[in-house]
C-alpha cells in the first residue's frame, strides 16, 4: 500500500502543536519565517509549498529541535523519576510523535501497529491511523468474548513478580509485519515479551517505537529482534 501524505497539512499540525511549548518569536528564529507568516499557516489563512512544507518538517524533527522540545516538556521528579503519564496523554505531544513515527516508518510495510495496555495506547493509535494500519492491544487480562488465546510470561524487576500477556488468537493474522509502540522503554523485558507474543502469533515484530528511553540497557533486546528498525523520540539518560 502507497501511503499518501500531504506535508503541507502535516506541517501545519507540527505547527499547531509546537505553539503549546513555543513563543511564536523562538518559531520564528529557528524556522527563518517571519511571525505573521507563521501565524496564517497555523490559522488555515495560507499554506506553505510542497518544496517550504518538507524543509520545514527536516527541521522541526531533526534531533536538534527534538532535544530542545524534550528540555521543555520531560521532567523528572526529584528522585529522577520521569512524569510519562503527562506525555503519553497529552494530545500535543502525541500529535508530533505520530507524525515523526509515520515518516519514519511509511516505507517499511507495517501492516499492524500493537502495543501493551495501558498507556501505549494513545501514541499507537494515532500511528496505526496515519499508516492506515490495523491496531492490536495486548491485555494483562483475558478479554471477555474469546475462547483462545496466545500468551507469555515475563518477571518485571521492580517489583520482581510474573506478568502475563494474552492476545487473542486471530487478531493478528499470520505473516503481518508488526510495529511495536511503547510509551517508555527502559529494561525492554516487556517489549521482548510482546515481540515473543507476535512471533507465536505467526506474525513477525518488524520495527520498534518509543516514546521515552531511559538509559540503553534496552537496546540489545530490542536490536535482537527488529535489528536497527527503531526509533525514540525522547531519549533519556544514554551515552550515544
Amino acid at each position: 500500500m502507497v501511503l499518501y501524505i500531504d506535508e503541507r497539512e502535516l506541517v501545519i499540525e507540527i505547527l499547531s502543536s509546537l505553539k503549546t511549548f513555543f513563543k511564536f518569536k523562538e518559531l520564528e528564529s529557528i524556522l527563518g519565517i517571519s511571525i505573521p507568516t507563521l501565524w496564517r499557516y497555523i490559522h488555515g489563512d495560507i499554506k506553505p509549498s510542497q518544496e517550504r512544507s518538507r524543509q520545514m518538517i527536516m527541521k522541526l524533527l531533526d534531533s536538534d529541535m527534538i532535544d530542545v522540545i524534550k528540555g521543555k516538556v520531560v521532567k523528572a521528579d526529584e528522585e529522577g523519576l520521569i512524569n510519562v503519564y503527562t506525555l503519553a496523554y497529552n494530545l500535543d505531544i502525541l500529535t508530533i510523535a505520530s507524525i515523526d513515527a509515520m515518516l519514519w516508518a511509511q516505507n517499511m510495510g507495517f501492516t499492524a501497529v500493537a502495543t501493551v495496555e495501558t498507556d501505549g495506547i494513545p501514541l499507537a493509535t494515532l500511528i496505526a491511523k496515519r499508516l492506515g494500519v490495523k491496531m492490536v492491544t495486548v491485555k494483562r487480562k483475558k478479554e471477555v468474548g474469546f475462547n483462545k488465546f496466545i500468551e507469555v510470561n515475563y518477571i518485571t524487576r521492580t517489583p520482581p513478580e510474573v506478568v502475563s500477556l494474552y492476545l487473542p488468537e486471530g487478531i493478528v493474522e499470520y505473516g503481518d509485519r508488526v510495529l511495536i509502540v511503547d510509551d517508555l522503554v527502559r529494561s525492554g523485558r516487556t517489549s521482548i515479551a510482546l515481540f515473543e507474543l507476535i512471533r507465536r502469533a505467526g506474525a513477525r515484530p518488524t520495527g520498534f517505537y518509543a516514546l521515552v528511553s531511559i538509559g540503553d540497557s534496552w537496546r540489545g533486546a530490542v536490536e535482537k529482534y527488529v535489528g536497527a528498525n527503531y526509533k525514540v523520540l525522547f531519549r533519556v539518560g544514554t551515552t550515544t
